[in-house]
């Protein structure tokens, strides 16, 4: 073989075409696999961004729902609780007022005016309107009311010290 013909067939495209389709190949090769790993890297990246929204949008729910929802809720059961707090309070003061009131009524029958006692007499009085209300009529010492024996009036008394007509044969 001669020279020129080794030439002629190495330049004539057989091997050379071969050797720069090879070259090629590898760079159109590489160039895409770069690009894959671009793309890759892109798409985890727009994952961790979403990641991110979706964790934001997260925090301001929450926010919202916080300053919204929790917070007056909060501030009303506080409300609630100090309300109660002093519903209790006002409970034991009155408790505590009964329980005088009661030593008082049942230290009131020993005294030596009972039985002229204004207060034992209202207290022992039935309200109006209700059966067997008793009439107090006509006064005794200091000008107060007294307890009549067999006075008893009917439903209709409207007025102060019963205006309704007794049945006691006092004229009215």
């Amino acid at each position: 073989m001669e020279f020129s013909v080794l030439l002629n067939w190495i330049l004539g495209g057989g091997l050379l075409a071969a050797v720069i389709g090879v070259t090629t190949l590898k760079a159109t090769v590489a160039k895409s696999n770069a690009e894959a790993e671009r793309a890759k890297a892109d798409a985890d990246k727009a994952k961790a961004e979403a990641e991110s929204v979706r964790i934001d949008n997260a925090e301001h729910a929450t926010r919202i729902l916080m300053e919204n929802i929790v917070k007056p809720l909060k501030d009303e059961f506080n409300e609630t609780k100090k309300e109660l707090g002093d519903t209790k309070k006002e409970l034991a003061r009155n408790t505590r007022e009964m329980a005088r009131f009661r030593k008082a009524v049942e230290s009131a029958n020993s005294c030596k005016y009972s039985a002229d006692c204004p207060v034992l007499v209202k207290l022992r009085d039935i309200p109006k309107g209700e059966p067997g209300h008793v009439c107090v009529r006509g006064t005794s010492v200091r000008g107060q009311p007294d307890l009549q024996a067999g006075c008893i009036q009917s439903r209709a008394c409207t007025d102060v010290g019963c205006g309704a007509v007794d049945t006691c044969g006092q004229s009215p």
